[in-house]
């Protein structure tokens, strides 16, 4: 059978997608309280989800404006679980891990992540992904082929890094289009087609051509909770406007009622 290209049809975010899609098609049904009051209809399981896919999305939109000479693989399957991102073009060809972070420090120490107190080995993840990507890459072109690792930490509120960590690259999701296009060229047109050749054909990665989904109807699905998740929120902000409107009417009641009292009293 002759190699298919079924991989240049997958989309960024899409394990995460099906994941979280999954995950909340076997959910009880909110009841209507919940709903409500703005309970969020995502479950405990699929809240991780939902956030890293989130984060590949916008990720995916950002190395989707490279320009021409770059070409973009996304969910790419490895042996165990699937790689974000595949970026290849004119400065190399790159690995991205994404990580979500959204308006919180994350400090790098070394091979450390540490977010809210809480060490992530996301780095050691990134690191590995580029090691056996570059492996696969090596069998199907016949010859090397270095990939560098990027674990892209998406909207972080500040990101310290105190220590490099080794062999991967760190950066803020602003910060991708500048780093890239910036980059110094390691490869030419010639290699850069080349290389997007054996990575978009199926028999470079291991069960690449395993039952395709329908992502189209994955975007709706995904649409659907994601609309329901910002619904939620709406409502939890509208409640909350609501409980200070009732504190503040009630703390300048009281006030009042004292004031009276007090010019009130011989």
């Amino acid at each position: 059978m002759a190699p298919s290209r079924v991989l240049r049809e997958r989309v960024a975010g899409q394990s995460a997608m099906f994941d979280v899609v999954t995950a909340q098609t076997l959910a009880h049904r909110q009841s209507r309280v919940a709903r409500i009051f703005g309970v969020s209809p995502l479950t405990f399981q699929s809240r991780s989800f939902y956030r890293g896919a989130l984060a590949e999305l916008l990720v995916g939109d950002v190395l989707e404006n490279l320009g021409q000479r770059w070409d973009v693989l996304h969910d790419v399957p490895l042996r165990s679980g699937s790689l974000d991102h595949l970026v290849i073009g004119p400065a190399g060809v790159f690995t991205v891990h994404t990580a979500h972070c959204s308006g919180v420090d994350v400090i790098i120490d070394g091979d450390s992540l540490v977010v809210v107190g809480e060490t992530r080995d996301d780095i050691l993840v990134a690191r590995a992904e580029a090691e056996e990507a570059s492996q696969l890459l090596a069998v199907a072109v016949g010859k090397p082929v270095v990939v560098c690792p990027l674990l892209v930490v998406v909207d972080p509120k500040r990101l310290i890094i105190k220590v490099l960590a080794s062999e991967v690259r760190i950066i803020a999701s602003a910060d991708i289009e500048r780093l890239l296009g910036s980059a110094p060229h390691t490869l030419s047109g010639d290699d850069v087609a080349f290389i997007s050749d054996v990575a978009d054909l199926d028999a470079t990665w291991p069960a690449a051509g395993t039952t395709a989904l329908d992502t189209q109807q994955l975007h709706r699905d995904f649409g659907l909770i994601r609309a329901r998740v910002r619904s939620a929120l709406v409502r939890r902000i509208a409640w909350a406007a609501v409980a200070t409107g009732v504190v503040y009417l009630s703390v300048c009641t009281v006030i009042a009622a004292f004031v009276s009292i007090m010019m009130t009293s011989p």
